[in-house]
């Protein structure tokens, strides 16, 4: 039974004791109980309570100054969107016009909130960003039913000019549903005058603000208008002859408009010879949107012969027949040793499903493994735990409980608790560690290396030094 069946089975006086007994715990519950208890609330004519409410509880963000710390800003970030949700929920499909009003005064809250909130995490961030999409879809229907009620292209304006702590990168490109093609078509010729008149004035060599906006103004108006040509003249202001890092937006940009002749020409530039690996994997991506499959499989199996690598690798591995999977299989079995990556080759194996030979691998060359990514080591654990490979297991778990209390990271303990644990379990499995230190010798280090990290040992249940013979 759901928590709005068993409310509804609820008489009103038993209702009035739920909210009474909760309301007074927490001021955001508080806040939440208020929003909708005002719903029903009578006050003169004209005036609606969830308005005057929603508004009183926006200007509390932004009126208190009380600093939010890294580990809280996750929580007032909930608190705020959950402002935004009732926005919606309780007047944007009954009063459009209100919500807009109110979600613009939200949206006044970024230059006091990141002055005092450590928002390390970029959830505030990720709430005014989904509050400026909020904005566009009611400022959407407000001009469906009064075109004439703003000025929609200077509001549009306004946010992007005032944009400090970038919640408003793309409200010129996600308003193509808001603003008209000729008023696109006006911003277009400002902004390019703009950035024309800035580029012409300013030293090339240094930073130039006006222009710099002017053109990420235009870049945003093709965006919006999927103007590859307008992309184009953002891009090439700045730069007549754009490095390998401006070709990839322009490619990109380009495949995701269908433009495929123009990602062409700009794979065709000279420029590429300083940055061949990208230039290989946007011409797969061009290839592959063209439909072309059988020539793009042709290039990764012959680049891979050629030089193998990961990239290539996987990249074949996805359109390889099971023949030509055979084959690769076998050439990544046969490489030579010792690897010049250890990562790298683990990897390739794993992606070619020989699981026995990554894990050899693995443990041979354990001291050479220097790639420590958490994603990467809990995938290859998943992996080697369903094909009962418990010596890679071992070398993955160290090194992730390594690089933990080598950082001391401990807000982690406990996933470094589970990881020491694991080990021990482990150990019983296991009868020759095939060069490894053994499990004793491996805690022993440990107790050595990190004995002064009590609140480790003190979770782990396991004595911070090792045991006098």
């Amino acid at each position: 039974m759901t928590l709005q069946d068993q409310a509804s089975q609820l008489s009103k006086p038993e209702l009035i004791r739920l909210l009474s007994a909760i309301y007074g715990v927490a001021d955001h519950i508080d806040d939440i109980i208020d929003r909708h208890l005002a719903i029903g609330r009578d006050e003169e004519p004209g005036a609606n309570p969830v308005v005057r409410v929603l508004a009183c509880q926006i200007e509390k963000f932004r009126d208190d100054d009380e600093f939010i710390d890294y580990r809280a800003s996750t929580g007032f970030a909930n608190r705020l969107e959950s402002v935004l949700d009732d926005i919606d929920d309780l007047l944007g499909t009954d009063d459009p016009a209100a919500a807009l009003e109110l979600t613009e005064m939200f949206l006044t809250l970024p230059d006091t909130l990141f002055e005092r909130v450590d928002d390390s995490d970029g959830s505030l961030g990720g709430v005014f960003q989904e509050a400026v999409k909020r904005w566009l879809l009611l400022a959407e229907d407000v001009r469906a039913a009064n075109p004439e009620a703003e000025s929609w292209v200077e509001k549009v304006l306004h946010y992007f000019h005032n944009n400090e702590y970038g919640v408003f990168d793309d409200i010129i490109a996600g308003s193509n549903t808001l603003l008209t093609d000729q008023e696109f078509q006006q911003l277009a010729r400002q902004f390019e005058n703009e950035a024309r008149q800035a580029v012409e004035a300013s030293n090339t060599s240094r930073h130039n603000h006006s222009g710099a906006t002017a053109l990420h103004g235009l870049q945003s108006v093709a965006e919006a208008l999927s103007d590859i040509h307008l992309y184009e003249t953002s891009m090439l202001l700045r730069r007549p002859e754009p490095n390998p890092l401006q070709l990839d937006s322009l490619i990109r940009f380009a495949l995701t408009i269908g433009e495929l002749d123009r990602a062409e020409h700009w794979l065709e530039q000279p420029q590429w010879h300083n940055d061949p690996r990208r230039h290989r994997s946007l011409r797969n991506l061009w290839l592959q949107q063209k439909g072309q499959t059988d020539q793009l499989k042709r290039e990764l199996l012959d680049a891979f012969q050629q030089r193998p690598d990961l990239y290539s690798l996987e990249a074949s591995w996805l359109l390889a027949s099971e023949q030509e999977r055979r084959q690769l299989r076998q050439q990544v079995e046969e490489m030579a040793e010792p690897p010049d990556d250890v990562y790298d080759r683990v990897t390739m194996l794993i992606t070619v499903s020989s699981l026995d030979k990554a894990a050899q691998l693995l443990v041979h060359y354990h001291n050479e493994l220097r790639f420590y990514h958490y994603t990467a080591l809990q995938t290859w654990l998943h992996t080697f735990d369903a094909n009962g490979n418990a010596l890679a297991m071992v070398v993955c778990y160290r090194a992730l409980l390594n690089d933990l209390l080598d950082r001391g990271f401990s807000q982690a303990y406990h996933h470094g608790v589970r990881y020491f644990h694991r080990l021990l379990a482990l150990d019983n499995e296991i009868n020759d560690y095939h060069g490894l230190s053994d499990a004793q010798s491996y805690i022993r280090h440990l107790q050595s290396k990190h004995r002064r990290k009590w609140s480790f040992w003190k979770e782990a249940d396991y004595p911070a030094k090792p045991e006098q013979p």
